[in-house]
């Protein structure tokens, strides 16, 4: 997972059609502040949902959001201009705040057939899937594998520019990846596509089987694979994976 957590100092107010100035979060949202009454606004770019907390060390404490495209949410009020915005943080992640995974829900395997691609890193795995990731799986497959949606959805987030990628977790952030919000606000990453190997587009409602890119090598990577995870979105930028059954080979 790729979230972020950035410091901005600005000196005046953002117009909203600012899109590439500061205080604008990766083409998700824009925070600005009312100079004359310090009334704190977050204003969603993408029709995608976020969850969004700010924090900023003026404001009484922490506030989060979950953003829609229905228009700019108030989120508090500042004590000072400069004060809020030398010392605002945000941190975010793509989905919903109301996710409850249907567990009685089967997935279909990402790739196919799935007896030819093996798991090389399961839950609690030593490498990388602890803690808020613990319930992630690896799938081994050459780069170029196609990849398919394990459940239907709508495709929220997505990056497919990284050529870069290697076995420290500097390159997390380096990964390309497909998100798939799910019915039940539930979200299934698939991470490590290959460059320019994805073949959806934000907003695209996609079916379970639909093919959405190529498998890569692009991020934190020991060796070509396939990373896939279901995740329910938390505060402060945090995520919590969840187990998941799949199909059975036969089914």
């Amino acid at each position: 997972m790729n979230f972020v957590c950035r410091l901005i100092v600005l000196s005046s107010l953002l117009p909203l059609a600012a899109i590439a100035q500061p205080g604008c979060f990766a083409q998700w949202f824009c925070v600005t502040l009312d100079t004359a009454t310090l009334n704190v606004f977050v204003y969603p770019i993408r029709p995608q949902p976020v969850v969004v907390t700010l924090t900023s060390g003026i404001t009484n404490a922490p506030s989060t959001v979950e953003l829609s495209p229905n228009g700019p949410v108030e989120i508090g009020q500042a004590t000072s201009v400069m004060g809020f915005w030398h010392n605002l943080q945000v941190k975010w992640t793509p989905g919903r705040l109301n996710a409850i995974h249907n567990d009685s829900t089967r997935y279909a395997y990402p790739l196919n057939p799935a007896a030819i691609y093996p798991v090389i890193q399961g839950h609690n795995g030593k490498l990388s899937h602890t803690g808020a990731a613990r319930f992630a799986i690896d799938f081994a497959a050459p780069v170029g594998t196609p990849v398919y949606a394990a459940r239907a959805g709508q495709i929220i987030d997505l990056n497919a520019s990284s050529n870069t990628g290697g076995p420290d977790p500097a390159f997390a952030d380096k990964a390309n990846f497909v998100a798939i919000l799910h019915q039940d606000n539930t979200v299934a990453e698939y991470y490590h596509l290959k460059q320019q190997g994805v073949t959806v587009a934000l907003g695209q409602s996609v079916e379970t089987g639909e093919q959405i890119g190529y498998s890569g090598n692009t991020g934190f990577s020991t060796e070509p694979h396939l990373h896939f995870a279901v995740y329910q979105a938390l505060p402060d930028g945090n995520y919590q994976t969840l187990p998941v059954t799949f199909y059975s080979h036969a089914d």
